[in-house]
């Protein structure tokens, strides 16, 4: 029941996030309502409250919803938002990952706890081999916390479930919103040291965490211009390999081709942030759906 649930999400969803009025989330939305089943919210302190934003979404649209991810430290929190939800259980994909250093075992009883409680679907996030295995094999399916197909490849090796999802930021290049592109890849790299280590990552990586990515992230939130900043250039260093590695950017020829080839390997793939900024990123996805037809 829950697999051909979460087969209804559509082979391509969007992430919206909670940092824009309620107004814009709402536009946005239903913007995205023409051509997408489903949308992910992100749970983040930089963001709205994520029920929050899931209620407006489920009030104003017919979507899917999908928390992608909320954080297990949160779980009782989570479940008694849940409850409030209760009149869209229908259309509601919960997804569990320990997130911010959190131990596996309280994202595995997380799970555990929700599929007791409700009958929607609940998906894990995994990044490393451990997590992957581990939380996969309990859920409903796996949210992979990569969006490059080398990295989806490694992931499947690990994974228990019959539901895969693929999430990683995305944006049609070029665009004003590159900066937050490349800080979205920098913070997805350091996601897990394990992935890190089996991917030999371990220099690069060292390199790009000696930069307080948060701040740069506070600072474009706030509307700054990073390129002058020294942080932000040492960053740049690497934007080859980090867009190569932890986005989907490029052209929408490139870009569908991406996903053409994640579909392959993947039931579903989420476009996520800073994708659905773009001032026109309905147009952008309906460019990126026409070339998939072609491919699929």
């Amino acid at each position: 029941m829950t697999y051909e649930s979460l087969l209804r999400t559509g082979s391509l969803g969007i992430n919206i996030n909670g940092d824009f009025e309620d107004e814009i989330l709402v536009e946005k939305a239903l913007r995205a309502e023409k051509h997408v089943k489903t949308v992910w919210i992100g749970d983040s302190d930089f963001f709205k409250d994520s029920f929050h934003v899931a209620r407006l979404i489920l009030e104003n649209t017919s979507l899917t919803v999908g928390f992608g991810i909320l954080r297990a430290k949160n779980c009782l929190k989570s479940i008694k938002k849940l409850q409030e939800l209760s009149d869209y259980e229908g259309r509601i994909i919960v997804g569990i990952s320990a997130g911010d250093g959190g131990r596996l075992r309280d994202a595995a009883g997380c799970i555990e706890i929700l599929k007791e409680s409700f009958t929607f679907p609940v998906v894990a996030g995994g990044t490393g081999k451990k997590s992957i295995s581990l939380l996969s094999g309990m859920a409903d399916g796996i949210l992979l916390n990569h969006i490059s197909l080398h990295h989806v490849e490694y992931a499947l090796k690990y994974v228990r479930s019959d539901f895969v999802a693929a999430y990683g930021p995305c944006l049609v290049l070029p665009s004003p919103l590159e900066q937050d592109l490349l800080l979205a890849t920098a913070m997805i790299m350091g996601s897990s040291r394990s992935f890190i280590e089996d991917m030999g990552y371990s220099e690069i990586y060292g390199e790009i965490n000696r930069i307080d990515v948060i701040d740069l992230i506070t600072k474009r939130q706030k509307g700054m211009d990073l390129r002058g900043l020294k942080e932000y250039r040492h960053i740049e260093n690497y934007k080859e390999f980090l867009l190569e590695n932890f986005s989907l950017a490029g052209s929408v020829k490139e870009i569908s081709a991406k996903v053409a080839k994640l579909l392959e390997k993947c039931d579903h793939v989420i476009l996520s942030d800073p994708f659905f900024r773009d001032e026109n990123f309905d147009k952008r996805l309906v460019e990126i759906l026409e070339n998939l037809k072609k491919k699929i």
